[in-house]
């Protein structure tokens, strides 16, 4: 008589019956990294690395939010999971919130608590939500700060820590046409000073690509990478770790942790609205597609801002750029019309 099959037990219910982990010291993208890097090989291979990294973006944002408004993030309240939606549908995509839900669910799950994602309420409310902004929502476009915008932002900016910070965070946003993420994930070895150039390696949380550019010596003082980069490690004293740090309530001095994605959009608002700007036009990304827009009017070839930003592909690219006056070459003027 042969023997009956043993079932195999989904990898799912068998990382449920595993130990629980302490929660994480603080919720920062490399505190969470580490942590998720500390699960039992189960646990670890049910995700691929990059979701790791992804969700550690995720749980990150939702910390930093939950600081802001004084509520606990892990564990967190189903009222908390619920506002924080509300809060953010209408500057995040509803792919974006709905990966942070996971996130969140995934973090009360390693630490052995019933996930807030799970109740009623945040059901509700995120069906609601998903109702009256997914069918044919259009994204916020965010302005662009093209290379006289950042002048004007830049050149307010005093002798001190928080200001030699921000400039240089500026600069080197819109010269290397970087996201917010790869701000915030900089570290100070990445970026290597030569006579007349920067060479940055930027790495994207979520993902396994990098890329190195180059950020040549700029013409004016207040908008040139290497000065501007030079001062602010002088400045600050910067050897290692975060290339970009919170400061202290009332920028008075600097604290070890990195800038995270939503600070590097906190310092565009802050800094488009003391040039006189409206801030809610403007975010992280506009320094990005500044660079893109303002690379384009000058006839730099797609491929050649391609390698900069590391788009890839030609769409991605085209939706960067602003068209709010002619651009030289279009080709629509050489078509004998």
């Amino acid at each position: 008589m042969s023997a009956k099959p043993v079932a195999e037990v989904p990898d799912e219910l068998v990382a449920a019956l595993l130990p629980p982990l302490p929660p994480p010291p603080v919720l920062d993208v490399e505190t969470l990294l580490v942590w998720f890097a500390s699960l039992d090989p189960v646990r670890l291979g049910l995700r691929a690395p990059a979701t790791w990294r992804a969700y550690a973006v995720d749980v990150t944002h939702f910390g930093e939010w939950c600081s802001a408004q004084g509520l606990d993030p892990l564990p967190a309240a189903p009222e908390t999971v619920a506002d924080y939606l509300t809060a953010h549908v209408e500057s995040l995509s509803i792919a974006t919130l709905q990966r942070r839900l996971a996130a969140v669910s995934v973090a009360h799950g390693l630490i052995g608590v019933p996930s807030p994602t799970d109740t009623e309420h945040v059901s509700l409310v995120w069906r609601g939500l998903r109702r009256l902004h997914a069918p044919g929502r259009r994204r916020h476009r965010v302005d662009a700060l093209e290379t006289r915008g950042l002048v004007d932002l830049v050149a307010p900016l005093e002798d001190t820590v928080m200001d030699h910070r921000d400039r240089a965070l500026l600069v080197l946003g819109f010269a290397g046409a970087l996201r917010r993420s790869e701000l915030s994930a900089l570290d100070v070895t990445d970026v290597v000073p030569e006579p007349e150039r920067l060479l940055v390696t930027v790495r994207a949380i979520g993902s396994r690509d990098e890329r190195v550019v180059e950020l040549p010596r700029g013409q004016r003082a207040e908008t040139c990478p290497v000065r501007s980069w030079r001062k602010w490690t002088e400045v600050a004293r910067l050897t290692e770790g975060p290339a970009f740090r919170r400061m202290t309530k009332g920028g008075h001095s600097l604290r070890p942790e990195r800038l995270g994605d939503r600070g590097v959009a906190e310092v565009v608002k802050r800094r488009t609205l003391d040039a006189g700007l409206d801030p809610s036009l403007f975010s992280g990304h506009s320094l990005r597609a500044g660079f893109v827009t303002a690379a384009t009017r000058a006839g730099v070839p797609g491929v050649s801002i391609a390698r900069q930003t590391g788009h890839r592909s030609a769409a991605a690219l085209a939706a960067c750029v602003r068209e709010d006056r002619p651009f030289p070459g279009n080709p629509a003027a050489h078509v004998g019309l």
